[in-house]
C-alpha cells in the first residue's frame, strides 16, 4: 500500500520531514557507533574518567548532581538547550527541519560543558587555582 503525501497539509508534511530527518540521523549514528551491550554501556558511563584527577568540592558535587546534564544546544544560541528528557522543544524541530543535525547540537553541548568546566575551574569563588598556575 503506497503512502500518499498529497493528503497531508503543509504543517503535517513539515512535521513528517523533521521526524524523517531525526530517524535518519539516529540510524546513521547507530550505524557508526560500535555495538556495546547496554549493561556494559551503563557501567562505562558510571565509571569515573581516567582524566579526573581530584573529586570536585562537596558544594560543587551537590550542585552538579541537582543540575540535569544538557545534551543538546542550538549551535547559534547557547540559551536554547535541552537535556533530552521530556517533550522535544519546538526549536529542535525547527532546527532539524531547516537542515540542522543532531550531531551539531551535541557538539555545541560538549563545547558549552567544556567552557563551563573551565570557568568553574578558573573561578576565584572556589578559592583555589588550577594546577600549574602560581
Amino acid at each position: 500500500m503506497p503512502f500518499s503525501l498529497s493528503k497531508h497539509t503543509l504543517p503535517e508534511l513539515e512535521t513528517l520531514l523533521a521526524e524523517i530527518k531525526q530517524e535518519i540521523a539516529a540510524r546513521e549514528s547507530a550505524a557508526q557507533a560500535p555495538a556495546i551491550p547496554p549493561a556494559v554501556e551503563a557501567v562505562t558511563e558510571a565509571a569515573p574518567s581516567p582524566t579526573d584527577e581530584t573529586p570536585p568540592p562537596p558544594e560543587q558535587a551537590a550542585a552538579s548532581a541537582a543540575t540535569p546534564v544538557i545534551r543538546y544546544v542550538h549551535p547559534a544560541s547557547r540559551t536554547l538547550t535541552w537535556t533530552g528528557e521530556g517533550p522535544m522543544p519546538e526549536w529542535i524541530t525547527a532546527y532539524l527541519a531547516h537542515g540542522g543535525s543532531w550531531s551539531a547540537m551535541e557538539n555545541a553541548a560538549e563545547k558549552l560543558a567544556a567552557s563551563h568546566r573551565l570557568s568553574v575551574r578558573l573561578s576565584p569563588a572556589t578559592g583555589t587555582e588550577p594546577p600549574g598556575r602560581r
